[in-house]
C-alpha cells in the first residue's frame, strides 16, 4: 500500500469538521496496518494539523476534534435590520390594564425571553398570551409538556383555555395560526428558524445543569425569530431550574410568584432596557380557568416594612399593617 499522504488526511478531515476523531480512527479508516510506514507517519502528520490548527487534542491522548472553519461575518451588511422587534408583552383585554413591558425593553431579532415561574400560577397564561399578541408579528410555533398528552392529542385544560381567550383570532380562512408540535422533550431540535417560538415547559429531570447548552442550541437556531421558554420555578428561588446558568442566553428574564391569591411577576435581567428595567415588578390576578390576566398594577416593596411583611415588637414580630404581610404596596 502506497504511503499515506498528509493533503489525503486534510481532505478526509474537510468531510468531518466539527466532529471528534482519534487515532485509532484514522488507521481503521486508511486501511493503515501496524508495522508499516505510515502507521509511524500518521502520528506525525496528525502533529503537524495540530499545529496548522487543523486538529485540536481532547480528552485523552491520541483523541482530537476537527475543526470546523468559519468565514468572517458581514456584520457591515446593510440588508440587516439594526431596529428591534415590535414585540408585544401580555396585557389584559378585559379591563385595559397592562404589565408595559415593551416600554422598558427592547426585542431584537434572535433574542431569547425566558419565563420562570412558581407552579400553577400564570407561567402558561403568560406564555399563551404572548402568543397570542404576536401571532401577526411573525411565523408561530408552540411547543411543551403543557398542550399535548403522549398520544400527541391535545390535553382538555389547552382547549378550553384557547376558546376562553376569546379577544384573540387563533384560526384565519380555515387554517390555525400557529403550529403545535407534540414535543416533550430535545426541543432544540424543534426550533423553527426566523418564528415565535414557544417551549412550555422545558423538563430536563435530573440534568438541569444542560439548560444553558439547551439554552444556547434554541438561540442558535432560532435565527431571526424570536424564542420564549418558560421553566418551572422553586417557590422564593430567584432563578428557574437550573440556576444562575439559566440566565445566561436570555435577553429577557421573567421570574413569576405568588402574591397573595394573586400572582406577580419581576422582571430580572434585560440586555437592551430602555430605562429602569430590571427589578420592576407587577401583581395580577389570573381569570376565566388559567386563560386570561385581569387587574395588572406595579407594585413596590412596602415602605413600612421595606418588604419583609412584618415589624419587630418588643421580643415578636407582628404583621405589617399598611401592607397586611404581603410585602409589597401598589405603586
Amino acid at each position: 500500500m502506497a504511503e499515506i499522504t498528509p493533503d489525503e488526511i486534510k481532505a478526509y478531515l474537510t468531510s468531518i469538521e466539527g466532529q471528534d476523531i482519534s487515532l485509532q480512527k484514522l488507521r481503521a479508516e486508511f486501511d493503515i496496518l501496524p508495522g508499516t510506514k505510515s502507521f509511524v507517519n500518521i502520528r506525525k502528520i496528525v502533529a503537524r494539523l495540530v499545529e496548522q490548527k487543523i486538529l485540536r487534542p481532547i480528552g485523552k491522548r491520541g483523541d482530537y476534534r476537527v475543526i470546523k472553519k468559519v468565514e468572517p461575518v458581514k456584520w457591515w451588511n446593510d440588508e440587516i435590520s439594526e431596529d428591534p422587534i415590535n414585540f408585544l408583552f401580555p396585557r389584559s383585554h378585559e379591563d385595559e390594564t397592562k404589565f408595559g413591558i415593551e416600554d422598558l425593553v427592547e426585542i431584537f431579532p434572535g433574542d431569547i425571553i425566558l419565563i420562570a415561574g412558581t407552579s400553577n400560577f400564570g407561567k402558561t397564561c403568560l406564555a399563551l398570551n404572548m402568543l397570542g399578541e404576536n401571532l401577526n408579528l411573525m411565523p408561530c410555533v408552540l411547543m411543551g409538556s403543557e398542550y399535548t398528552a403522549v398520544d400527541g392529542k391535545i390535553t382538555p385544560k389547552f382547549k378550553r383555555r384557547m376558546k376562553r381567550m376569546n379577544w384573540v383570532n387563533w384560526v384565519e380562512d380555515g387554517k390555525p395560526k400557529f403550529q403545535l408540535l407534540p414535543v416533550g422533550f430535545d426541543y432544540e431540535d424543534y426550533i423553527q428558524p426566523d418564528s415565535f417560538n414557544v417551549v412550555d415547559w422545558i423538563s430536563l429531570p435530573g440534568e438541569y445543569y444542560l439548560i444553558d447548552t439547551v439554552m444556547k442550541s434554541i438561540k442558535d437556531k432560532v435565527g431571526h425569530g424570536i424564542g420564549a421558554l418558560v421553566l418551572q420555578k422553586n417557590p422564593g428561588a430567584e432563578w428557574g431550574e437550573g440556576g444562575p446558568r439559566t440566565e445566561r442566553y436570555a435577553d429577557v428574564y421573567i421570574t413569576v410568584d405568588s402574591y397573595g391569591n394573586e400572582s406577580m411577576i419581576t422582571l430580572g435581567k434585560v440586555k437592551s432596557p430602555k430605562g429602569k428595567a430590571t427589578g420592576r415588578m407587577w401583581a395580577f390576578d389570573i381569570v376565566d380557568y388559567g386563560a386570561n390576566l385581569l387587574h395588572i398594577r406595579e407594585i413596590v416593596k412596602c415602605t413600612k416594612c421595606w418588604g419583609k411583611g412584618y415589624l419587630r415588637s418588643g421580643n415578636n414580630n407582628v404583621r405589617c399593617p399598611l401592607c397586611q404581610g404581603k410585602k409589597y404596596l401598589d405603586k
